[in-house]
């Protein structure tokens, strides 16, 4: 196994720790997973929890949509985008 080193800004350092500690791991598992996946011409299979994060915000914004009352792939007419 080989040792690198990294410098990180002070809060990119502590956003990584905090989100290392909120899935009970550390900050050289994370980094290690990312450059891991990184690396491989296709990437590997992702923690639960980022799997699970992910559903989340696609739900989430999904939720936004709907509550704006947006309409993904919708494309008016030319008439109605030019007030013909």
């Amino acid at each position: 196994m080989k040792n690198i080193m990294l410098t990180l800004d002070d809060d990119v350092y502590e956003a990584i720790e905090t989100e290392a500690s909120k899935h009970q791991t550390s900050v050289s598992a994370l980094v290690e997973g990312y450059l891991r996946r990184l690396g491989q011409s296709q990437p590997g299979p992702r923690p639960d929890w980022e799997r699970q994060e992910e559903t989340k915000n696609r739900q989430e914004l999904v939720r936004l949509f709907q509550e704006a009352n947006l309409v993904l792939g919708y494309r008016p007419s030319r008439e109605k985008t030019y007030d013909r």
